[in-house]
């Protein structure tokens, strides 16, 4: 986009790398010489002000998970629960392991968090109406989910 108006844009212009990540409460500006990072700023995505500087910041990738120390452990805990020892060549437990990202790792999201929100959590006590094929899509999703359990067991 042109200019960072909104969570999720960034903006290029020059030396200038504007960003609103989600999960942040304020946008950055990243002000580079060539290849060097020279400051940090918070502005304001309305006015395109300037509010203050930054030190340090953490961008994260966009996943499902993200591995952080605690949910690294946690799914290193519940996978040896759910399928004992990982062999030598189990490449999703030694990826996760050493805080890499494994394609098809967010199947497993159950295994990093101790608790999954549902669209329940946020709109309760709301009517639901289901499409008249969600059943059979229902169905099909969870063959598939104890497809990939059972490949993950052998």
């Amino acid at each position: 986009v042109p200019t960072v108006r909104g969570v999720g844009e960034f903006a290029v212009r020059g030396g200038i790398l504007d960003l609103f990540a989600p999960g942040w409460s304020e946008a950055l500006r990243l002000d580079f010489f060539g290849d060097t990072l020279e400051s940090i700023r918070v502005f304001d995505a309305a006015t395109q002000r300037t509010t203050g500087q930054r030190k340090s910041m953490a961008l994260q990738a966009m996943s499902e998970v993200a591995l952080t120390p605690e949910t690294i452990s946690r799914f290193r805990r519940a996978y040896i629960e759910a399928f004992g020892a990982p062999s030598r060549d189990d490449g999703l437990y030694a990826a996760v392991s050493e805080g890499r990202r494994f394609a098809g790792m967010e199947h497993w999201l159950p295994f990093f968090y101790e608790r999954l929100e549902t669209v329940f959590d946020y709109l309760p006590d709301v009517p639901v109406v289901f499409d008249h094929l969600a059943h059979e899509a229902l169905a099909e999703r969870h063959t598939l989910i104890l497809d990939h359990y059972e490949a993950r067991r052998k």
